[in-house]
Order: C-alpha cells, then structure tokens, then sequence
C-alpha cells in the first residue's frame, strides 16, 4: 500500500502536522528562553558583534540554504514516477527545508540565551515569518512537483 492511496488528503495533513511540530518547537524554546532571562534582557545591536555577525550569516546561509536544496530535491522528482512517490520526494524536500530555516531560528535563540541581547529574537522572528510563508498546501504541491492531468484530477477530489 503506497503512501498517497491510504488516504490522499492525508500526506498534507501530515505534512502540516510536521510543520506545526517544527515550527512550535522553535516557538516553545524561545518563549522558555525570553521567560528564564527576562529580567536580564537587554537590546544592544552595538556590544557583541562577533554573535550578531555569526547570527546574521547563518540566518542568511540558512535561508539561502533551504531555497537550493528545496528546488534540488524537487527537480529530482520525475514526471513519470507515480503520486505516491512524488509525495514522498515532496515532503521530504519540505522537511529538509524546515530544518534548514529551523537551525538558524534555534542558533539564534541560544545566542539569545548565551548572551541576554534580546536583538537575536528579531532574527528569529523573520526566520518563523519564513517558516509560516511556506506552510505546506495542496496548491503549493500542486505548484511545485509536476504532475499529470489525471494527478491533478485525483488531488481536486481532495
């Protein structure tokens, strides 16, 4: 039994289940690490720039990062191959994705903690803005992965 017959609508839900796991586990650590430290907090872009560089060049190597390998697993999935196998290659290109946004988001979090310069949760916002941006949908597969007539057919019944 393949993964896209068991039930059709529910590689996206898992896929969206995935995504809310790893997104809330960024979310959940820097809520721990503003609530541990808020009396020690404090916003500098100025003290520390060896951490605000690091930060920013992982931030952008991550998002940069993501990008390539996305669109690199996703030129590997062939026209032919069957829904079920598009699937697999299409999440596991969105799962790599994720991570590649969520360790800058975590790095940053613990320049926070390691630190106390609340500045870091700015870089951290942007990364969960870009996390939330390419939340996994039926249109975004649909957009991404080349399908045929008959597979969009079966993924309208969805």
């Amino acid at each position: 039994m393949s993964y896209i017959n068991r039930e059709p609508k529910d590689f996206i839900k898992s896929l969206q289940i995935i995504h809310f796991a790893l997104l809330a586990g960024v979310l959940v650590f820097a809520a721990y690490v503003a609530f541990a430290a808020k009396d020690r907090l404090f916003f500098s872009y100025q003290e520390e720039k060896a951490f605000l560089y690091l930060a920013i060049i992982i931030a952008f190597a991550g998002n940069l990062t993501s990008k390539f390998l996305y669109a690199k697993l996703l030129k590997q999935i062939s026209k032919d191959a069957d829904l079920s196998q598009k699937a697999i290659k299409f999440s596991t290109a969105h799962i790599f994705r994720m991570a590649m946004l969520e360790f800058p988001a975590f790095m940053c979090v613990f320049f926070v903690w390691q630190s106390n310069n609340s500045f870091y949760f700015i870089l951290v916002g942007i990364l969960v803005l870009m996390m939330l941006a390419i939340y996994p949908t039926k249109n975004k597969f649909e957009n991404d992965v080349p399908l045929t007539s008959k597979e969009k057919s079966m993924l309208e019944k969805l």
